[in-house]
């Protein structure tokens, strides 16, 4: 195909101009995968279309399995990308055919030619479809795990709460069974027992136990909710809420340029109702941010009760402050010495560019733990692997 200003092929017959070049390098003994095209997709999404030495070195990184395949490879990416006409995409054959979009379910057009299947497809139907048809099975719960929330499109209400369920599962199913080594205990150390008792000959004189090692046994979440965090709010408050659920003790507050406690309300409310109460409560929602007042108010009031060697906090926020920074760094200073882990959580380290360099973040970063990402599911599932090593 012939390069044009823009790129070096039309932007909205990406996807498809893609499993169409996947589609003539099989026809031509290439091992072309399913897996393969929807790596080849999100390559191609991430180093852009301006260079084509670039989007070539991604398709042929993905598709190539074997070096000896090299030139004939580099021999139909010319022929598929550069030669043929600007308004013809080419099948295996080798014939002109021109792409024809697919309608997603429900009449939707899926962007750039993706059809979105719905889960539960076998590997034989996908097998079936690749062989019939000119796109690729890619799920509605792959797409939302990747998307960044702020793009998020209305209506995945359902499709979110139902991926967040599932990233919260394994935390919630997760049984306290890591035990430590201790001299006396109900359950017997057989392992140390043996090598204790090795110097009596085989005689056993000592019977080291196990007991259950020290687990965390609270979890703060500290959400910033002013008007910069508005397109994240939602679905870190979500997956908090899941969490209530735990066996450990989880506390939940908001915060803009106060702090409120909303523990009750997610713990007794449906979401949607929850939100609403705390939209209707929460006066200073989507307001500014006053970090280190908001954070001097937890100590003050929860501190004693809530902070100690066994509690984990987890702040979400992304560090804009209109506050003292003194005093954010006095609050951070005294969390930090006094929990066992701290956590911050924010959406903008999801981007490529990201540095933390905002007065607030500078500030609080030296007495933070862990610096995580918090923008799409995929990082919401990275925090609750996380806590999965402390509970």
């Amino acid at each position: 195909m012939a390069a044009q200003n823009s790129g070096i092929f039309p932007e909205n017959s990406l996807a498809g101009s893609i499993v169409l070049f996947g589609r003539v390098l099989k026809g031509n003994g290439f091992m072309v995968s399913i897996p393969a095209v929807m790596d080849a997709l999100t390559g191609v999404s991430c180093v852009g279309l301006e260079n084509r030495d670039d989007f070539k070195t991604v398709l042929k990184a993905t598709f190539l399995t074997r070096q000896e395949e090299s030139a004939l490879f580099d021999r139909l990416f010319h022929e598929f990308w550069v030669n043929r006409p600007a308004d013809t995409e080419t099948d295996e054959s080798g014939r002109g055919e021109k792409f024809q979009g697919i309608s997603g379910p429900d009449g939707e057009s899926p962007d750039e030619g993706v059809f979105l299947s719905e889960e539960g497809v076998s590997d034989s139907q996908e097998q079936e479809a690749w062989n019939a048809k000119p796109y690729v099975i890619y799920s509605p719960s792959e797409i939302l795990r990747q998307q960044d929330f702020r793009d998020v499109p209305e209506g995945r209400d359902y499709w979110m709460a139902k991926l967040v369920r599932e990233i919260a599962a394994p935390l919630l199913r997760r049984a306290s069974k890591r035990r430590r080594p201790v001299n006396s205990a109900i359950s017997l150390d057989f392992r140390r027992i043996f090598r204790r008792n090795v110097k009596y000959g085989g005689q056993i004189y000592e019977l080291p136990g196990l007991s259950p090692k020290p687990k965390i046994k609270k979890l703060v979440f500290l959400c910033d909710v002013s008007g910069s965090m508005n397109a994240y709010q939602k679905f870190m408050l979500r997956f908090v809420k899941e969490l209530q659920q735990l066996p450990t003790k989880v506390e939940s507050f908001v915060f803009a340029t106060d702090l409120h406690r909303i523990t009750p309300l997610l713990a007794r409310l449906p979401f949607r109702k929850a939100m609403a109460e705390i939209g209707r409560t929460v006066r200073d929602w989507s307001g500014g941010t006053r970090i280190g007042r908001s954070l001097k108010k937890f100590t003050d009031h929860w501190g004693d009760s809530l902070l100690g060697s066994s509690t984990v906090v987890l702040i979400h926020s992304d560090g804009w402050d209109r506050g003292e920074p003194a005093l954010l760094e006095h609050e951070m200073a005294k969390i930090h010495r006094r929990a066992y882990r701290v956590f911050w959580i924010n959406p903008l380290l999801g981007g490529p560019s990201y540095e933390p360099t905002c007065r607030g973040m500078r500030t609080a970063l030296p007495h933070v733990d862990y610096f995580l990402p918090g923008h799409n599911l995929l990082s919401l599932e990275r925090i609750s692997g996380t806590l999965r090593g402390f509970l």
